[in-house]
């Protein structure tokens, strides 16, 4: 299997600059007419759509033998394929609607169970971020690592859960404790992107809840290949929307932040 790692590595990286050209190509073009209401306070526009559509059929021609996941379309290909493709073509359409440069695209490629490789991109920044299982983590070919900040003055990342308002009032009690045990909490708008951003030590941690798989498959293999650690609100790593990540000093904290009040 590690022979063919870095040719999963290559496509996951060309896909997501495909995609990622998409987003720039359209960036501030969208019109009130192209957004439609998926569910209550989610989004979707025609470049979510067309994104996810030039990255399946890259890969595909590639690996016309796996599946693809996507956001938008579900699961195509080889739905018996042991390889699925798991993509978010366009993570933050808010931010993308809104005109805030903030989103991302997100390819992960699972075998069975298990994360194997992965990329995000972030086109307005021009950061490619990519990871394979085994071979470390990188940023425009440099590799990079999860930060060694101590706790008092980590910089956390989260994101509210606006799908899931009944939650609200078990996060804010989180967010708190967070804001109080840390130097300060974000909210950037794109899961991947805060990810991303962990893996590279801009961000000592993250924590949010309930995402989807696309969201997130990416993120948390780039920030193991960085030397962090990532699970879900039950310490472990089945990918179930919840998330935990960061340098294991700053994932400790967390997690019993976490634990406290969101399990």
């Amino acid at each position: 299997m590690k022979d063919y790692i870095d040719e999963f590595i290559q496509v996951s990286k060309e896909a997501s600059v495909i995609g990622g050209s998409i987003l720039k190509e359209n960036f501030k073009k969208i019109k009130n007419r192209d957004i439609e209401l998926k569910s209550e306070k989610d989004f979707v526009t025609y470049v979510d759509r067309l994104s996810e559509e030039r990255v399946r059929d890259f890969i595909l021609s590639k690996f016309e033998d796996h599946a693809f996941l996507g956001e938008e379309d579900g699961i195509i290909g080889n739905k018996d394929s042991e390889f699925v493709w798991i993509v978010d073509p366009l993570d933050g359409t808010k931010n993308y609607i809104n005109g805030f440069e903030i989103f991302a695209v997100s390819v992960a490629l699972k075998r069975g169970e298990e994360l194997i490789a992965g990329s995000i991109y972030i086109p307005m920044l021009d950061k490619l971020y990519w990871c394979g299982k085994g071979k470390g983590a990188y940023l425009n070919g440099e590799r990079i690592r999860v930060s060694d900040r101590p706790v008092k003055r980590a910089i956390i990342s989260t994101g509210f859960p606006f799908r899931n308002i009944e939650e609200l009032d078990r996060y804010l009690l989180a967010f708190k404790e967070a804001m109080i045990r840390f130097s300060a909490v974000r909210r950037p708008g794109a899961a991947a992107v805060d990810l991303a951003l962990t893996a590279e030590g801009v961000f000592d941690g993250f924590f949010e809840m309930k995402l989807s798989v696309w969201d997130i498959a990416a993120g948390v293999l780039l920030i193991k290949e960085a030397g962090g650690i990532f699970t879900n609100f039950d310490g472990t790593e089945e990918l179930d929307g919840n998330v935990v990540a960061g340098p294991k000093h700053i994932y400790e904290v967390l997690y019993q932040i976490v634990e406290k009040h969101l399990r």
